[in-house]
């Protein structure tokens, strides 16, 4: 079975999958977003994972697709850094029109200026400088807490003064000290960012530590803040659903979780997980999911694991006779939901 637009408004009138979610929420107090935005990072994270190259056309179709699929927003790579990703962001600003297109500039080099310059000619709406935060990372780049601060707030004004939104993320914040961060988040705030990041850069926070710093960068800055979380520990969509459920209105995502080493939250997961778990919509076509997965997994030469959550083959199947009886008479009965929801199959396999 496939997939229709209808399947995303069943998937949205059903509500939770369980009630016990909101019953959580009611209980804890918290007000999650009403909107969020996904802003998709697999153009640039994906290629940072190893193996992974994607030529020019190949950006262009991913990029068409993210857009099919209900994406507002992704970054594309660092203009700075590589005459490809200029190509590219300049290809898909040009040609993908639907789509508010970010790149990335380094804060931390020699050559700062020189990186934004070349994010600001590309024509890319929006400019994400990073600058390290965490004193691991700064004893690497040699640089001071005032160093790193005075670099932040020089670096943003810079990008603001070519008119693009400009957003900031701490590189290493969750092994950064609080206050440090603190610092960080009101400077960049003070020099004219439009919104700030908690980044989980080696993906070692927890749920609890991500809800913890979304909430002091609302109080440092009263900006929208965004999460950005890697999987190195299997919690990357844990930790962005708990910031989003903590206040974040951007999550950042790449399909089927490519990137940097164990990679980057799926998008895929993220956005079931929020639709269907706490009844929070994104603008993605959960419908279109499972299409989308497949056709980065060809693109990248990275296959689809049987149990990969949301859109991997064999999450919808069942052997054993109990389970198949049950489901003839309950498709909600031994699996979360149904499989037409996000574009994937029910398949019954009985065991002899």
């Amino acid at each position: 079975m496939t997939g229709t637009g209808s399947d995303t408004e069943r998937a949205e009138s059903a509500g939770p999958v369980s009630p016990m979610n909101l019953l959580d929420l009611v209980s804890s107090g918290r007000r999650p977003p009403t909107t969020l935005l996904i802003n998709d990072v697999t153009l640039r994270e994906a290629e940072q994972g190893s193996g992974v190259v994607f030529p020019l056309a190949t950006k262009l179709a991913i990029a068409n697709a993210l857009v099919s699929l209900g994406v507002r927003q992704f970054q594309v790579g660092y203009p700075g850094r590589f005459a490809r990703d200029r190509e590219a962001a300049h290809a898909v600003v040009r040609e993908v029109p639907n789509a508010t297109v970010e790149v990335v500039a380094l804060a931390f080099v020699e050559d700062w200026k020189s990186e934004i310059d070349a994010c600001a000619s590309t024509g890319a709406q929006i400019i994400h400088i990073t600058n390290r935060s965490s004193e691991r990372l700064r004893r690497i780049s040699g640089a001071s807490r005032e160093a790193a601060l005075e670099r932040t707030a020089a670096a943003i004004h810079h990008a603001k003064s070519m008119a693009h939104t400009v957003t900031f993320a701490p590189s290493d914040a969750t092994r950064t000290e609080v206050d440090f961060l603190a610092e960080l988040w009101t400077v960049a705030a003070n020099a004219g960012a439009d919104r700030v990041y908690v980044a989980d850069s080696v993906g070692v926070a927890t749920p609890d530590v991500m809800a913890f710093l979304v909430k002091a960068a609302r109080e440092a800055t009263g900006l929208p803040v965004g999460v950005h979380c890697h999987n190195d520990f299997g919690l990357a969509v844990a930790n962005t659903v708990a910031g989003v459920m903590a206040g974040a209105t951007v999550a950042d995502v790449a399909v089927n979780g490519l990137g940097d080493r164990a990679g980057n939250a799926p998008l895929e997961e993220v956005a079931a997980a929020l639709a269907l778990l706490y009844d929070i919509h994104t603008g993605i076509d959960l419908a279109a999911l499972t299409r989308t997965s497949l056709l980065l997994a060809a693109a990248s030469g990275r296959p689809l694991t049987p149990n990969k959550p949301v859109t991997g083959p064999g999450v919808f199947t069942h052997v054993l006779p109990t389970h198949i009886e049950a489901i003839g008479k309950d498709t909600r009965s031994l699996q979360p939901y149904e499989p037409e929801l996000v574009g994937n199959e029910q398949r019954l396999e009985p065991r002899q």
